[in-house]
Parts: structure tokens; sequence; C-alpha cells
């Protein structure tokens, strides 16, 4: 039986249409006009430094992953080392940190709407199923480890 909570003819689906979801709004951003950091020319930097940050914490959260990252929940390792010591699920706050930090650079009313509407919810689901799939599969080990991190 399947631990998964997706089948594994899914799987190709999930590879390719999770990720799209977080470049579309980068996308329309880049296509549409843009009205940088809303007005607010000293807000820019500020928003890229952001999102620069986001991406840094995005790459570092990837690179602690190593052999465990996937698309789909569930793992055979419990990955408690490099940041995911403090945070459990540092790489959608990463996502979520580069994404707003450049829409709101671009001045991108459409980009931010689609954060908030799209990419945010999509991450919240992403780690209720993470946590779930890791919770039947490391039972106690991975209660001990929600305690001791953030998120």
């Amino acid at each position: 039986m399947e631990s998964h909570w997706f089948t594994s003819k899914n799987q190709f689906a999930l590879n390719i249409l999770v990720p799209l979801q977080y470049f579309i709004p980068l996308l329309v951003a880049y296509i549409l006009p843009k009205n940088f950091g809303f007005g607010w020319a000293g807000a820019v930097p500020w928003a890229l430094g952001l999102g620069f940050s986001g991406l840094l914490l995005w790459i570092y959260a990837t690179f602690c992953l190593g052999k465990s990252l996937a698309v789909l929940p569930g793992s055979d390792v419990l990955v408690s080392r490099g940041i995911y010591r403090y945070i459990r699920h540092p790489m959608y706050i990463g996502i979520t940190l580069t994404l707003f930090g450049l829409l709101f650079a671009c001045g991108s009313v459409f980009g931010m709407i689609y954060l908030a509407v799209i990419v945010t919810p999509l991450n919240l689901f992403r780690v209720r199923r993470e946590e779930a799939a890791l919770l039947e599969q490391f039972g106690e080990s991975y209660r001990n480890y929600q305690r001791q991190t953030w998120f």
C-alpha cells in the first residue's frame, strides 16, 4: 500500500504544476507594466533585499534537505540539520519572501494578489499534507521535532 497522499501516476503532473505556480506571478510581473515599489522608490531596494534574503533561505533549505527534497510529502529520513533545526518549512517561507520582495519591487498588483490567493494557500496546504505524512511515518519523533521548531 502506498503511503503517499497522491498516487505515483500524479507525481509527474505535480512535479511540473506545483513549481509552475511559483513562476507564474514572476512571468506576469515581468510582462505587465510596472509601478516600481508601488510608487515608493525607496521601497524598491528594501523589497529586493527581502526577496534576495528569501531566495538565500530557499536555496539553503534546499541544500539542507539534500536527497530528501521532493515535490510530494514523505521522506525516508527526518531532516533536522541546518535551518531545519529551527524551522520545519523554511523553503515555503523562502519562496513567499522571494516572491513578495520581487513582486513588491516591481509594483505588481496582480502578482501580490496571486501570492495571497494562490501561492500562500498552496504552501499552507502542502505544509499540512507534509506534516500529516511525516507524523504518520515518524510518529513521536516528528511530534518532538514539531515541539522544538517553529512553523
